[in-house]
């Protein structure tokens, strides 16, 4: 093997855009060495996660995507979450900071979930899936075994979106950090998910500044 091959490639606050994201995609359609790209705040939106998206479909090194802080959208989640049905080596996917994906991108998220067992990481902090775009994840995570991290931070899920949830943790054991901070859930919603995981060893809640572990 080639001891320069790259392994990781950081392009953070560069102002890449849409075009830049389209050349990456198209040079690493066949790169089989690299494992982490971050694209961390770089103005990428829809048509650029589209191309990473069908990058991804052919890629098969690349274990760790970072889009967070982008212009990325309900159809550019939809194209990344269509890729994840088949694509079986991405790991890590943050898309937190986007602020534009809502319900119809969660949807999409909570789909792939369904058939994918690689993902063991989601991050959608700071966008607007509300409280279907919670349901729709928290139903498909009553079957999904391999997600471990998920973080709705600020989403406005409110109660509905709690009581899902809730009610997916009763049955989902491969969670093991949930973060629901500021998401407009009274008391009542945050006690229904405190007690779902009330008792289970090694389990980080954030529903608070701050979090429980139990």
């Amino acid at each position: 093997m080639n001891k320069y091959e790259v392994k990781k490639l950081g392009l953070r606050a560069n102002q890449l855009g849409d075009a830049g994201a389209k050349t990456i995609a198209a040079m690493l359609r066949t790169n089989r060495s690299l494992h982490g790209l971050n694209l961390l705040h770089n103005k990428i939106g829809d048509a650029g996660a589209k191309a990473i998206a069908a990058m991804l479909r052919t890629n098969r090194s690349l274990t760790r995507l970072d889009l967070q802080r982008n212009k990325i959208g309900d159809a550019g989640a939809e194209a990344i979450a269509a890729m994840l049905h088949t694509n079986r080596s991405l790991t890590t996917l943050h898309l937190e900071y986007n602020k534009m994906i809502g319900a119809a991108g969660a949807e999409a998220i909570a789909a792939m979930l369904h058939t994918n067992r690689s993902l063991t990481y989601l991050n959608l902090e700071n966008n607007k899936i509300g409280a279907a775009g919670a349901e729709a994840i928290a139903t498909m995570l009553h079957t999904n075994r391999s997600l471990t991290y998920l973080n709705l931070e600020n989403n406005k899920i409110g109660d509905a979106g709690a009581e899902a949830i809730a009610a997916m943790l009763r049955t989902n054991r491969s969670l093991t950090y949930l973060n629901l901070e500021n998401n407009q859930i009274d008391d009542a919603g945050k006690k229904a998910v405190r007690e779902a995981v009330e008792g289970r060893e090694g389990f980080k809640l954030v529903l608070y500044l701050g979090a429980t572990r139990f």
